[in-house]
């Protein structure tokens, strides 16, 4: 009978001692998990950082891009409003002398 006691104490200590340590590494594995998600996260963040960054850069880019063509725009319609201007004078010009040549012809 004593030894199906002592036989049973050894059983219930290395069991007791198994439930231990399956607890002990249930919370090891939770924090290694927690540890492994905020790790994700952070990267995660970093890549949406830098992705934005040169998301940003080139928008930048094409910015100025269209900045300097519509500066370029800008320039050539001001120089043909000024070449239409001088058409219209010329055309008056011509238009007068029309007459007059009409009117001489008469």
């Amino acid at each position: 009978m004593e030894y199906l006691k002592l036989a049973g104490i050894v059983i219930g200590a290395s069991a007791f001692w198994k439930v231990i340590e399956a607890l002990l590494q249930y919370g090891v594995k939770k924090k290694l998990k927690k540890a492994e998600i905020r790790n994700l996260n952070a990267e995660a963040d970093d890549k949406v950082i830098g992705n934005w960054i040169q998301w940003s850069d080139k928008m930048e880019e094409r910015i100025d891009e269209l900045e300097k063509d519509n500066k370029e725009m800008k320039e050539i319609i001001v120089k043909q409003r000024e070449r239409i201007n001088d058409l219209e004078v010329y055309t008056e010009q011509l238009e007068h002398k029309l007459r007059k040549y009409q009117n001489t012809k008469k």
